[in-house]
């Protein structure tokens, strides 16, 4: 089974990505750094990933970011991350 990593799940973008995974069959984590955020995931029953556990194992990483946050946020996950892993 592939692992995704969702960065931003909690904000506009990633919640419609949240729900939409949440049906899937991926093994999904989920990264959030905003407080309101991490609520909304957290009242949907899930569990908040740190980058540190969930960059290095996944197969896909999906960026549901402001695009202004792309190039910064970018820069700190692909180190964390596994040969031959898509972002």
């Amino acid at each position: 089974m592939e692992i995704v990593t969702l960065v931003g799940a909690g904000g506009k973008m990633g919640m419609r990505c949240t729900d939409n995974l949440m049906e899937s069959d991926y093994d999904v984590r989920y990264l959030e750094i905003n407080e309101e955020a991490v609520k909304r995931l957290v009242s949907k029953g899930l569990d908040i990933s740190s980058p540190e556990n969930a960059l290095p194992v996944s197969d896909i990483v999906i960026l549901a970011i402001p695009d202004v946050a792309i190039r910064k946020v970018s820069a700190s996950i692909i180190p964390l991350m596994k040969p031959g892993a898509m972002v």
